[in-house]
C-alpha cells in the first residue's frame, strides 16, 4: 500500500535555486541525509495510504478540483525545521506566501475531496533530514544546526516558481523517494 498526496511541482527555475541554497547549506558538513532534487515539492494536501484499486480512481476524483487551482506567488524565505528530541527531524526551506494562495489551496482540496484539513498547515519545501552526531565525529562549535537556523532563518531567496499540481506517491526504493502519478497545469 502506497502513500499518496497533492504538491506543488517546481519549476527547473526554482529547483536550480534551490540546489544552489542546498550546496551553501550542506558546506556546513551537518550529518545529514539531503532531499534528491528531483523530490522537490510543497505539499498541499496529504491524502494517506491506498489500495492499488483505489488508487486508480485518484485522478479523477482530483480531476474537477484541480482544474481550477491557480498558480500561487510565493518566495523561497528562510529555514525551518520539525522538532526532534536532539536534531531537528527535518530541515525545511521556508516558504513566504502573503496571498495565503498555498493556504487555500490546501482548504479548496481538502474540502473537494473530503479529507480533513491540516489545521498546521505550513508551505515548504523539506531539504534534508538530519542524522545523529556521530561522538567520533568532530564538530565545530560554529558550525550546529542552531547556528546553521541562526544564519540563514531569515534569508530571503528569490521566487518559486510553480506551474503544476501533481500526485505524487512515496516509494521506499530508488534514487528518488516520490513518483508522480499525475499531474494538473495551474492556472494564470
Amino acid at each position: 500500500m502506497n502513500h499518496y498526496f497533492l504538491a506543488l511541482r517546481l519549476t527547473a527555475t526554482a529547483t536550480d535555486r534551490l540546489s544552489s541554497i542546498i550546496d551553501r547549506l550542506s558546506a556546513w558538513e551537518l550529518p545529514a541525509t539531503w532531499v534528491n532534487p528531483q523530490d522537490f515539492h510543497i505539499t498541499v494536501a496529504y491524502l494517506g495510504a491506498c489500495a492499488d484499486d483505489e488508487a486508480q480512481l485518484l485522478p479523477s476524483a482530483i480531476d474537477l478540483v484541480a482544474k481550477s487551482m491557480l498558480r500561487p506567488t510565493i518566495e523561497f524565505a528562510g529555514l525551518g525545521a520539525r522538532a526532534g528530541r536532539h536534531e531537528p527531524q527535518s530541515v525545511y526551506v521556508a516558504v513566504s506566501d502573503p496571498s495565503n494562495h498555498c493556504l487555500d489551496m490546501h482548504k479548496d482540496l481538502c474540502a473537494g475531496l473530503e479529507i480533513a484539513e491540516d489545521q498546521n498547515y505550513l508551505p515548504h519545501v523539506t531539504i534534508c533530514r538530519p542524522r545523529p552526531i556521530s561522538s567520533h565525529q568532530p564538530i565545530s562549535p560554529q558550525r550546529t544546526w542552531h547556528a546553521l537556523f541562526t544564519a540563514f532563518g531569515q534569508a530571503h531567496w528569490g521566487a518559486c516558481p510553480c506551474d503544476e499540481l501533481a500526485l505524487y506517491s512515496r516509494r521506499d526504493h530508488g534514487t528518488t523517494r516520490y513518483q508522480i502519478e499525475a499531474s494538473w497545469p495551474l492556472v494564470g
